[in-house]
């Protein structure tokens, strides 16, 4: 095969809600974060403040002290569905003989709740660990965010022997563009953006994750 490894984003790619809203996003106004602190939050990232992984942290810290269990977190995750095709796809990528990945950075739970049996080889995207009574108890935040993403991808590659140019990286958003360029085939699916599209050696405007299977052998 031309390629061996596929990477997938998760949020507008493998999971959707009607509003086109990340997990993240959806936690942060169900439990109460404002406008306000999010703001100053994302304000403190662009400065260099703060890391990627440490506005995570500030989104846990939030959750955990406020006693939001799995149970909740999962009744949200729930608002949200798989993107139409994900099923079929991963199930027909890995009867091709793929190795697939997870390079996100959202939260687990959001896909983990609506794919439990999901295919992925590995999940490089913030994990959640509970307690008996599902209560948060630790997190692993990591920098998946822009050129953090190549940086995952990479690591997966020394790991597994895998050349840069047999890998394919699927995702929707500007925090995308660097590992879309990086990938021996990026593919924007549904892109959010122009900057994501001429980033994409392929572009999919058709809401079904089928659609990647066109595109590979």
């Amino acid at each position: 095969m031309k390629y061996r490894l596929v990477c997938f984003d998760v949020d507008g790619t493998l999971i959707e809600n009607g509003n086109h809203t990340s997990y993240w996003k959806l936690m942060e106004r169900e439990f109460g974060i404002t406008p306000e602190e999010r703001a100053e939050w994302k304000r403190r990232f662009r400065s260099g403040k703060i890391s990627y992984a440490g506005w995570c942290d500030l989104d846990l810290q939030w959750i955990q002290e406020r006693g939001v269990t799995r149970d909740q977190l999962e009744e949200l995750a729930r608002r949200q569905q798989l993107i139409p095709g994900v099923r079929e796809a991963l199930q027909e990528l890995k009867r091709r003989g793929y190795r697939l990945a997870v390079i996100s950075g959202g939260i687990d739970l959001g896909l983990l709740t609506l794919f439990p049996n999901h295919p992925f080889d590995d999940m490089l995207i913030c994990r959640t660990r509970f307690d008996a009574q599902g209560r948060i108890v630790d997190w692993e935040s990591q920098n998946l965010n822009d050129e953090g993403k190549t940086k995952a991808m990479h690591r997966i590659l020394a790991r597994e022997g895998i050349d840069i140019s047999e890998t394919v990286f699927v995702g929707d958003g500007e925090n995308d563009i660097a590992i879309l360029k990086e990938a021996g085939l990026g593919i924007a699916f549904c892109p959010k953006s122009n900057k994501v599209r001429e980033a994409a050696d392929v572009v999919i405007e058709k809401r079904d994750v089928r659609e990647i299977l066109k595109h590979l052998g």
